[in-house]
């Protein structure tokens, strides 16, 4: 990298915030596979945790039994498999502001700094000629 003003700017505008992006997407894939999306997705009306009964050769109550025992434990999973999305939506939605705020503080950063410094110039100015 250029050691010069524009390699300065080259490294603020160019260099970091594709590094911000990068680790902002390892972090990304990481809550993907924390909150285990895809086996969600895939298994997301299965049994909750594979409880489930088969018989043969039973009764119809039994069988009526049973079914709706299955479908119990298939409704539970699928409300729990729904409140991890959900919590995964959530936490999505703080990764993007977390990553917009990030990216707008670091290419705005140089004229904040500017900003103030007028400021700070124009205040010192005018405590300086108040009698």
């Amino acid at each position: 990298m250029e050691t010069s003003y524009f390699g300065f700017w080259f490294f603020w505008y160019k260099t970091v915030p594709r590094e911000i992006v990068f680790y902002f997407k390892i972090l990304y894939l990481k809550l993907l596979d924390s909150f285990s999306i895809p086996i969600i997705i895939r298994t997301f009306f299965a049994p909750w945790k594979r409880d489930e009964v088969f018989v043969e050769n039973a009764p119809l109550n039994i069988r009526i039994y049973v079914w709706v025992g299955n479908l119990i434990s298939r409704l539970i999973g699928a409300f729990l498999r729904s409140a991890v999305f959900l919590g995964f939506v959530v936490v999505m939605v703080l990764w993007v502001v977390a990553l917009i705020s990030v990216l707008c503080f670091w290419l705005f950063y140089p004229l904040i700094v500017l900003f103030l410094g007028v400021a700070a110039l124009f205040y010192l100015a005018k405590g300086l000629y108040v009698a």
